[in-house]
């Protein structure tokens, strides 16, 4: 059985209002894309706020991540609820945000979509 070339979109049809498809394609196309992620969002119509950062990382097969919680300022667990946004993209797109950043993701799929639509 022939196996799909890893270079390969794992996606048929490309839906011109995903977000993460357009971003996923653009990663694989120019891997140094993620060298400035607020530059790589203009490029497909998404602003993004200055108070929050953005890290874009190319999953490796080889590696496991692990994301751990903030401390809080007193040094027990902060109150920050953590979300994962699963998302389908290749074989899988993870957003993990604090709760209050997921209306930024929110809003930055919107703006995509309506420059896309």
């Amino acid at each position: 059985m022939a196996t799909p070339d890893e270079n390969e979109p794992a996606f048929g049809v490309v839906d011109a209002a995903d977000l993460e498809q357009a971003l996923t394609m653009l990663a694989w196309s120019d891997p140094s894309f993620a060298d400035d992620p607020r530059a790589a969002m203009r490029t497909l119509g998404v602003d993004t706020v200055s108070h929050l950062r953005l890290d874009i990382r190319i999953q490796r097969r080889d590696t496991l991540y692990l994301i751990i919680p903030p401390a809080s300022s007193d040094g027990g667990t902060d109150t920050v609820v953590n979300q994962m946004d699963l998302w389908r993209s290749g074989e899988q797109f993870v957003w993990i945000m604090s709760q209050d950043a997921k209306l930024e993701l929110l809003t930055m799929r919107e703006q995509f979509r309506n420059r896309a639509g």
